[in-house]
């Protein structure tokens, strides 16, 4: 039973140590994880409350948007979306585009999306990750696993709200495959409760 028991802690001794070197060579691949994400060189505007309401209005061209199915549906070759953590109409861990609590959102494969993500939440963080990790997500999950689909496809957690200033910044990538993806809040259990919703690349 005593050798067991040595076996066990080497095994485990073993395991720590991968863990630590993996997470060294990832540090030095130049994708270094920040406590809630991926660090990046995201500028962070502070925006107001007339400047969030301009930012967040529906195009009159190359969108479509279905209240009843929960889509949007986006056309053309460059795309913005306006992208809101905790909309009014929503919960704390919801994600707000257009009026509709986490949609699903429809682009075309080669098209060049730029999403601008604005935190409305008064006494928490949030940000955006579009991955291909799919739900069911876990508490400690989304933090540490669930990495970008495309390269530049995350925003990492924005700051609370403060004396009417609402935290803004932007990630811009290029739909290089088709598919079914996700976007997500990666800060940890917020996806978990519901901060998610379907990202569909068309070809």
């Amino acid at each position: 039973m005593a050798k067991r028991g040595v076996i066990g802690i080497l095994v485990v001794g073993l395991i720590l140590v991968g863990i630590g070197v993996g997470g060294i060579l990832f540090a030095f691949s130049g994708k270094i994880m920040s406590p809630f994400g991926f660090n990046s060189g995201n500028t962070v505007l502070s925006l107001n409350a007339t400047e969030v309401r301009n930012l967040v209005l529906p195009p009159a061209t190359a969108v479509k948007i279905d209240k009843y199915a929960n889509t949007i549906e986006f056309y053309g070759s460059n795309i913005v979306i306006p992208v809101v953590a905790s909309p009014e109409n929503g919960s704390m861990y919801s994600f707000g585009v257009y009026g509709l609590v986490n949609p699903t959102i429809i682009v075309r494969k080669d098209a060049q999306v730029r999403v601008q993500l604005i935190n409305l939440d008064d006494d928490m963080y949030h940000g955006i990750v579009v991955t291909s990790g799919a739900p069911p997500y876990f508490y400690m999950g989304t933090m540490m696993f669930d990495r970008p689909a495309f390269s530049g496809s995350y925003i990492p957690p924005l700051a609370e709200e403060k004396e009417g200033k609402f935290p803004s910044s932007s990630m811009t990538f290029a739909t290089s495959i088709s598919g079914t993806f996700y976007y997500i809040c990666q800060v940890m259990g917020h996806a978990s409760k519901g901060m998610y919703g379907k990202f569909i690349v068309l070809s």
